[in-house]
C-alpha cells in the first residue's frame, strides 16, 4: 500500500494538491495522512470560510473506504511535515507559480520539504487539472537522476501515458590544465552526452518494452531545457543533490529555477543513499515499475 502525506492549509494551491492526491489514490491501494496547518477556530470564526474545503470529506467522497488520517502541525511547518512523512512513499504540497516572494514569506516550504523529506516531494500548482501529456524526467550527468528515472517510469506506467527523457548539455569552458583541454571537440562532447541519454532510454526499453518513450538532447542549461516542456507534461520529475533551499538559491538549484514557473506538477526525487550509476541508471539497479520509489 502506498502511503501519501499531504500538506494542507486550505489555500487554493492546497486544494489543487488535494485533488491531485485524490486522483492518484484511485490507481491502487493507498493511505493518506493529511498534515493540517489551519487553526482549529478558523472555520467557525473567520468570515468567508464557509468555502473551506475539508480534505477528509473530499477524500472519503472520492474514494469510500480510503484510509485517511488527520494530523495537526506540531512545531515548525517544514520540519513537522517532514517528520510526518517518515516512512511515507510520497509527500504532496501545493504551490503558487509566479509568486516566489509569497513563498519566501511562508518559509519556502515546498523547497524546504524537498531537502528534508526522505520521500519524493510532489508540488502541485494552483489550478491543476488532469491531462494525458507525457511524464517528463531530467537525466543528469551523474547519479542524481537514477531514482528520478525509476520514479518517472512508474508514474508513466500507472498513468498509461508516454515518457519523455530530457538531457541537456553545455560546452565546457577550456581549463588548459592538460594538453587534452586544447583538443576538446564539440562533436566529442555531444557524443558523450548522447551516450548518457541513450543508455537511460535503452534501460527503460529493456525493463518496460511497451512504454512509449521520447528523448530530447538539448544544448542549454538543465533548468532552461526542462522549462521547455512544463506546458506539455503531466508531471515533471527531477533528482536532487539535497543542497538545501538556501545553498540552492546561491548555487542556482535547478528545482528552484523551475518551481515558480511550473505549469504542471513537479516532483523532486531524492538521490538514493547508494550511488548506483554515472549515466542516469545502470543495469545493476533496474527500473522498478511496482512502486513510486
Amino acid at each position: 500500500m502506498e502511503r501519501i502525506v499531504l500538506a494542507y492549509d486550505g489555500s487554493p494551491a492546497a486544494v489543487s494538491a488535494l485533488s491531485w492526491t485524490a486522483t492518484r489514490a484511485t490507481r491502487g491501494p493507498t493511505s493518506v495522512d493529511v498534515v493540517v496547518d489551519i487553526p482549529p477556530w478558523t472555520k467557525d470564526r473567520v468570515p468567508g470560510t464557509e468555502r473551506f474545503i475539508d480534505p477528509e470529506v473530499v477524500l472519503r467522497d472520492r474514494l469510500p473506504g480510503l484510509e485517511v488520517g488527520l494530523h495537526r502541525l506540531d512545531g515548525e511547518v517544514t520540519e513537522s511535515i517532514a517528520r510526518a512523512a517518515n516512512n511515507a512513499d510520497l509527500v504532496v504540497v501545493g504551490i503558487n507559480p509566479g509568486h516566489p516572494i509569497r513563498a519566501a514569506a511562508t518559509g519556502w516550504i515546498p523547497l524546504g520539504l524537498s531537502t528534508l523529506a526522505a520521500a519524493p516531494v510532489c508540488m502541485i500548482p494552483v489550478g491543476w487539472t488532469e491531462g494525458n501529456d507525457p511524464v517528463t524526467v531530467g537525466i543528469a550527468d551523474d547519479y542524481s537522476s537514477d531514482a528520478a528515472l525509476r520514479f518517472a517510469v512508474a508514474e508513466a506506467t500507472s498513468m498509461a501515458t508516454g515518457l519523455r527523457l530530457v538531457h541537456s548539455w553545455l560546452m565546457p569552458g577550456p581549463t588548459f590544465d592538460t594538453p587534452a583541454a586544447l583538443t576538446l571537440r564539440p562533436e566529442a562532447v555531444i557524443d558523450d552526452h548522447r551516450h548518457r541519454l541513450d543508455a537511460a532510454v535503452q534501460l527503460v526499453r529493456e525493463e518496460v518494452p511497451t512504454q512509449l518513450i521520447q528523448s530530447e538532447l538539448i544544448r542549454d542549461s538543465r533548468s532552461a531545457a526542462l522549462l521547455r516542456f512544463v506546458s506539455r507534461s503531466s508531471l515533471l520529475v527531477m533528482g536532487t543533490h539535497r543542497r538545501g533551499a538556501l545553498i540552492g538559491s546561491l548555487l542556482g538549484s535547478v528545482a528552484q529555477e523551475i518551481l515558480w514557473r511550473a505549469e504542471c506538477p513537479i516532483c523532486v526525487v531524492p538521490t538514493e543513499r547508494t550511488r548506483i550509476a554515472s549515466v542516469g541508471v545502470s543495469a545493476a539497479s533496474p527500473v522498478s515499475v511496482d512502486s513510486g520509489e
